[in-house]
């Protein structure tokens, strides 16, 4: 990850398990304030988090790179919220979701009569962003044409709808997404070279689930306990070999990927959820990974012992930063405080 000129909350990482050296638990807590649509605590997400504060307070243009279902359209919200431009609107296109014909109207709106059906003028996506951050994801995907309409857009910081001869200021942001490689688009010939220097100011890139792999416990919990108290289930506990399949798979489709298999899960009425109840391609496809089977060699597979390790382990190091501070502790952790009590009994951490 880069920042570079053109050229369920939880508390802090626990290092005894395998999962590494963590962030201060001060900077991590308030990267999750700042950041609370952000959920984990791994060293990619967190390295992430502080560019992309960075990030936020600049005007400049802003490529967003990822694979599809990191969640490029979430950092994308998270710069407009804490950027000077808060107060203006947020717009998004798929650039990939429609065709370039329909694709131009869009962006750049007509004036009436410019085709059959036209018969009233319409402003654009572009002129609609005034004053505030337009996000165009799968910028990799856009046609030739439209590449230089918009490349002159951008120069030229003025618009012309389709269909008209007059041209109009427009004062807008630009984050542009991809989960392409633009300079080996370029190469191909498949986009142009100054458009790439125009959009590439600023660039921030979207960690996998893969490089997230010790985020995923936290962020099953946290979709699953979402759906489940959307349709008042009682909320699941994972079985190790659960967790284990969890951790290891591939998750090709990332974090929505993840968040689809919690929604089906939370439909199943189970008070645990076993390896067999998981998605065949993840039962085929999840290897033991290294985290994975340390935790089984370490640990075994009692769940109520991983859990007072890892869990308790977390807890006891939020006590410790909030001076014993349960209510606090139990802000930070995002849970009731009555849970927190539920656990610190079950783990004898109560004094």
């Amino acid at each position: 990850m880069r920042l570079c000129p053109r050229g369920g909350k939880m508390g802090p990482e626990v290092s005894s398990t395998g999962f590494g050296t963590a962030a201060l638990p001060s900077e991590v807590q308030r990267l999750h304030n700042r950041f609370p649509e952000f959920v984990g605590n791994s060293p990619p997400l967190i390295r992430m988090l502080q560019q992309l504060e960075k990030i936020a307070s600049s005007d400049s243009t802003v490529l967003i790179l990822g694979e599809s279902g990191t969640g490029k359209e979430l950092v994308g919200r998270a710069i407009h919220r804490l950027s000077p431009r808060r107060n203006g609107p947020f717009i998004s296109e798929n650039c990939a979701a429609i065709s370039p014909t329909l694709l131009d109207g869009e962006l750049f709106g007509h004036a009436r009569g410019a085709f059959t059906g036209a018969t009233s003028e319409r402003a654009g996506l572009i002129e609609s962003a005034e004053g505030g951050i337009l996000l165009l994801d799968e910028i990799g995907e856009m046609e030739g044409l439209l590449q230089t309409k918009l490349l002159r857009v951008l120069q030229e910081r003025e618009i012309r709808r389709v269909g008209s001869s007059q041209t109009k200021k427009v004062d807008f942001r630009l984050l542009a997404a991809t989960h392409r490689d633009l300079e080996e688009e370029v190469q191909q010939g498949r986009f142009r070279d100054d458009l790439r220097y125009r959009v590439d100011v600023l660039r921030i890139e979207v960690p996998t689930l893969r490089q997230r792999r010790q985020d995923i416990p936290i962020l099953s919990q946290y979709y699953l306990r979402g759906f489940c108290r959307k349709t008042n289930r009682r909320i699941p506990t994972f079985s190790p070999d659960a967790l284990s399949v969890l951790i290891s798979s591939p998750w090709k489709g990332n974090v929505r990927e993840l968040r689809n298999e919690m929604e089906r899960l939370s439909a199943n009425g189970k008070e645990r959820i076993l390896a067999e109840d998981l998605s065949e391609s993840l039962r085929r496809n999840g290897l033991p990974h290294p985290i994975a089977r340390r935790l089984r060699a370490e640990l075994g597979t009692d769940l109520r012992r991983l859990e007072e390790i890892i869990l308790g382990g977390i807890v006891r190091d939020v006590l410790t930063e909030t001076e014993g501070n349960k209510a606090r502790a139990a802000r930070i952790l995002g849970i009731p405080k009555t849970t927190l009590y539920r656990r610190l009994a079950r783990w004898r951490l109560l004094r």
